[in-house]
């Protein structure tokens, strides 16, 4: 054996050349790939909330009990197993091998599932991901006794239905081991199950492990020093009191409680859309848990904040009502079914909201009973429609989808007054800059040499004589550009050389021009029409013609004028008035004056020689503000074929038209002092200023939900919103009491915060105490920590989990107490040691005779490594540098997916439900498409590969070697800094002289190199991959 690889215990093997520390490590992690499957709750779950409802809805009708085509029954796990005629119907763990994926991707046309329709993608999505996780299903042909449902009365004698009350604490003579009433309750077990319990943890190990625990932060080698130093009986107290004061705490234990929230930056479906505004959730989640914001307000909180910010408004800071407001993401924060903002998806979307609710909350699943009554606990599908009701009557934000793509109806936090007040000075602020924009590009275009005085050309004069005009116009009927039909008014526009002749034809023949600007009105800014015309004088026709502006072909009407040979008439509202009478073969002008404020329009018709003036006269009534259209066609005021005529120079600005008369032929109306480059950069300014101003937004937004108008619902039958059932009061469930929502309440929100949180609950308190064991222990009392009904597991100790849960609710339901409590226990406080007897009794530590040996969680092992280097960033982290949201174009096909470099802590970093962050998956963290109660630590190939090669770790070694060589110039030295840095200790001598001898060797084979990096760069990836760092003793 060479001497680099002389170690003790099973360290030794942390000093293995590379090439067979890495076989080791692939032949360890290949035993564990080899495994089969542990199936989890979290997979049940799965099965009961995505996968049952699509198999009762499409399926089971024509592969059920009743009825088995093709020999195939889908209505149990045996049945999956038995197959059909065509043989086994999927492979676990391999969707592209199973024959049901190929029958509902509708791939194969001999082979299309179900045959009325194909599934959606997120259908075949969620049957995709059942078979990659196992495709466990929980359902027998013949389930016995145990598993019927209970009923309510059978319900009052079961433990977790049972109202919590404080057992007394166990007192017994030879008891000499207890220091807490934790300690006693956990002795009795012990010694009715015969364990005893192993030494106490030595106290660098319990610094490491109460540190690691309250922070997921290593501590410092002169924190240890100063705890091992400190002899006092207080010592361990006052190092979780300052550990619970730190702002670490929070960032560790809120992860925890976002787990169970199923926290993510994305909002799920197809695209998996950005949610620019979840951090703010996740960062009020830390900030809760730093402040010890009492267990039963928290939940309040998340659950009616928006209402107790609208109902204390007076009495609160604006600071407070944001805070408020922002808790609701928790709600929110599931993940979201649906490419646009439709009641289509809604009952998914309320799907995971109830489930998530009663599995973090009560610890039941109250998903299942969404298509029928729980099939096990004594929830009805009336329970569960009470309750999708208040949610119902809730408004939920949009994060953006496919079809609809940008966010809507995210929560002002501000109160719903200053909201509409800032909205309406920023709609007023837009539109005072489009107007400005308006008039600048309208004196823009004035200069351009098609813009006469008085408006558009209409490039009449451009047009061939003796033709029908071409582009811009439209027209029908026997229309000609003719010399003789040339204006002789030269007010609008120059002495011109045409004019267009209308024929006389059938109703709808004319002339049509769409203006390529479209003038939209605003109260304060007036609108300007003109037009030359004439009956020819030998027209015998006595119809009228119509002169039409409005928005679109008679999409919008706006003013419509008539004329026959001998008379002019207005419309005015729904009426017609004739104005003035007319000769045919004389030319009039028409001047008309949009008043949109008033909703009325004014004008002049004259001739050479006179003119007549109308005002006040009603616009369209369904008008919505533009115009773009002018039209004259032959449906007028008198029926009949209308007259032929002639039309010139016609304008629409919103400058006011000069009097008529006589002016020089080119003079335009913007000065002549103003070039077109001065305007373009007038007009370029201000629209950078309206855009900036569009997309700044004034008030902050959260991701949460608010009071929507309350309804009750009908029970879906089957889960299928189209076949509805009876219609159900909105209320609690019936088994912890049934209240219903009083009248004029609102949605029910607040009622249910108020039933959840209330001190008669059985559930809440056991839920959480229990939660919080499991996540200082690895597991806890009950271990099926989301589930306390029927398939639940009983609680190991069930008198502890009461007195815990009693003293908690006392204790004004701070967690910060809890700790306490169970981290100054002598159970907490024991070693990881094993203990033969002991092993053979209890192999899984069901009886707290040690503390369970962990590996870190996937934040813990980056933030440690962080940490340790040097490189950890405790600056305020800032927003996800989303892309713009005015570029968002996700899709199904083109989903939103990124990772961004941070070296802020693990919790900041980006969370993704459809592609979930590499690193984060790799080694186990929460998967945010569902509430996530327990995290299972695999090891894997990639997980040792990662260690070994990732250029993080290589980069917190090169970092951590830094910090190496700085400690001291002596080998001896810096390896013991070394050693206790990365593992709360310092180097056996074996380890030291092992140490020394590999730093030796490494550095002969870099002889001549100066640069120590390298040398200390290879040691300090030894140790921050060492099973000493990556594991809780």
């Amino acid at each position: 054996m060479s001497s680099s690889t002389r170690m003790v215990g099973t360290r030794a093997i942390l000093f293995l050349p590379a090439r067979a520390w890495l076989a080791i490590c692939l032949a360890a992690a290949s035993l564990l790939v080899l495994t089969p499957k542990v199936r989890s709750e979290n997979d049940d779950d799965f099965f009961e909330t995505r996968v049952r409802p699509l198999l009762v809805k499409h399926c089971e009708e024509c592969h059920g009990a009743k009825k088995a085509e093709g020999g195939l029954r889908l209505d149990s796990r045996d049945a999956w197993l038995r197959g059909g005629d065509r043989g086994a119907v999927l492979v676990a763990g391999k969707p592209e091998a199973s024959l049901l994926i190929r029958a509902v991707r509708h791939t194969d046309s001999e082979l299309e599932m179900p045959p009325d329709g194909k599934l959606s993608d997120a259908e075949i999505a969620d049957l995709e991901t059942w078979i990659k996780r196992g495709a466990v299903d929980p359902r027998r042909e013949s389930p016995d006794a145990t598993q019927q449902q209970l009923t309510l009365a059978q319900a009052r004698s079961f433990w977790s239905f049972q109202a919590v009350k404080k057992p007394a604490v166990p007192r017994a003579a030879d008891d000499h081991w207890s220091r807490t009433p934790i300690d006693a309750f956990v002795w009795q077990q012990q010694q009715k199950t015969g364990v005893l319990p192993v030494a106490d943890a030595d106290r660098r190990t319990l610094a490491r492990r109460a540190t690691l625990d309250l922070t997921g932060l290593p501590p410092t080698p002169a924190e240890i020093d100063a705890f091992v130093a400190d002899q006092s009986e207080n010592a361990f107290a006052a190092l979780v009191d300052r550990l619970l004061a730190s702002p670490a705490y929070g960032e560790r234990w809120g992860r925890h409680w976002l787990d169970v929230a199923r926290y993510a930056d994305t909002a799920g479906d197809g695209a998996d859309y950005p949610v620019r505004e979840a951090g703010k959730y996740r960062d009020w989640v830390i900030a809760a848990m730093n402040a010890d914001l009492p267990y039963d307000q928290f939940l309040r909180e998340q659950i009616a904040g928006d209402i107790l910010a609208r109902e204390t408004l007076s009495e609160i800071s604006p600071q407070e009502y944001a805070r408020l407001v922002t808790a609701t993401g928790f709600l929110a924060i599931g993940k979201r079914y649906g490419y646009k903002p439709s009641p289509d998806f809604e009952h998914l979307d309320f799907a995971d909201a109830i489930d998530s609710l009663g599995r973090s909350v009560l610890g039941l699943s109250l998903g299942c009973a969404r298509c029928h009554n729980h099939k096990y606990d004594p929830i009805s599908a009336a329970d569960y429609y009470a309750i999708y009701g208040i949610f119902k009557s809730t408004k939920w934000a949009f994060p953006g989808g496919e079809e609809h793509q940008r966010p809507a109806d995210f929560l002002p936090l501000v109160p719903p007054a200053t909201a509409a007040e800032l909205d309406q000075t920023k709609a007023e602020q837009l539109a005072q800059l489009d107007r400005e924009i308006s008039t600048l590009e309208l004196n823009r275009k004035m200069l351009d040499p098609k813009w006469f005085a008085g408006g558009i050309d209409l490039d009449l004069e451009a047009q061939a004589i003796g033709k029908p005009p071409g582009d811009p116009w439209f027209h029908a009927g026997p229309i000609e550009i003719l010399a003789e039909a040339q204006s002789p008014f030269t007010h609008v526009h120059g002495a011109g050389t045409r004019g267009v002749r209308v024929g006389s034809g059938q109703t709808h023949d004319g002339i049509r021009y769409v203006f390529p600007e479209k003038l939209r009105a605003t109260p304060d800014r007036s609108m300007h029409f003109t037009i030359d015309f004439r009956t020819v004088a030998e027209a015998t026709q006595k119809g009228a013609y119509r002169f039409y502006l409005g928005r679109g072909v008679v999409e919008s009407l706006a003013i419509e004028c008539s004329v026959t040979p001998t008379e002019f008439a207005i419309r005015s509202g729904s009426d017609w008035e004739v104005i003035r009478r007319v000769e045919p073969g004389t030319w009039y002008t028409l001047r008309l004056t949009i008043d949109p404020a008033k909703k009325t329009y004014a004008g002049i018709i004259a001739s050479a020689s006179d003119s007549t003036a109308f005002e006040g006269k009603k616009l369209g009534a369904q008008w919505d503000g533009v115009i773009d259209c002018f039209i004259c066609d032959g449906i007028g005021h008198v029926a009949g074929a209308a007259a032929a005529r002639d039309l010139d120079n016609l304008g629409l600005q919103v400058a006011p038209f000069g009097k008529p008369g006589d002016v020089a032929p080119d003079r335009k109306v913007a000065s002549s002092a103003v070039n077109p480059e001065q305007l373009d950069a007038q007009i370029k300014s201000l629209t950078e200023r309206r855009t900036a101003l569009a997309s700044q937004p004034v008030y902050d937004v959260a991701y949460g939900v608010s009071e929507a108008a309350p309804v009750n619902v009908r029970i879906q039958q089957r889960g299928e919103p189209e076949r509805l059932g009876d219609e159900v009061p909105r209320r609690f469930l019936e088994v912890l009491g049934g209240e219903t929502v009083p009248a004029n309440a609102g949605s029910g929100r607040k009622e249910l915060a108020d039933w959840l949180t209330r001190p008669t609950n059985p559930l809440t308190a056991r839920v959480l105490v229990n939660r919080v064991w499991q996540w200082h222990f690895g597991q806890g009392l009950v271990t099926t920590p989301s589930d306390f009904g029927v398939r639940g597991e009983q609680p190991s100790h069930p008198e502890l989990l009461d007195y815990l849960a009693s003293e908690f609710m006392v204790q004004g339901w701070s967690m910060k107490w809890l700790h306490r409590q169970i981290m100054l226990s002598r159970t907490y406080q024991l070693a990881s040691a094993d203990h033969a007897e002991n092993l053979q009794k209890d192999p899984g530590n069901r009886w707290l005779w040690r503390f369970s040996r962990r590996r870190l969680d996937a934040e813990s092992i980056r933030d440690s490594m962080l940490a340790v280097s040097g490189g950890l960033d405790r600056s305020e982290p800032q927003p996800h540098p989303f892309p713009a949201v005015e570029s968002w174009r996700f899709s199904i096909h083109n989903p939103f997916f990124a990772v961004y470099p941070s070296n802020h802590r693990s919790v900041y970093l980006m969370v993704q439900r459809n592609r979930r962050h590499p690193y984060l998956a790799l080694f186990d963290a929460a998967d945010p498409n569902q509430s996530v109660d327990s995290r299972h630590a695999t090891t894997t190939p990639p997980q040792a590969l990662f260690l070994m090669n990732s250029p993080f770790v290589h980069e917190q070694a090169t970092l951590f070697a830094r910090r190496i060589i700085a400690s001291s110039t002596e080998d001896p030295a810096r390896i013991r800094f070394a050693f206790e840095t990365a593992q709360g200790r310092p180097p056996a001598d074996a380890e030291l002289t092992a140490a020394q001898e590999f730093v030796a060797a490494y550095r002969q084979k870099l002889a001549g190199n100066s640069d120590e990096s390298p040398v200390w760069g290879a040691l300090a990836r030894v140790l921050l991959t060492s099973n000493a760092f990556l594991y809780l003793e």
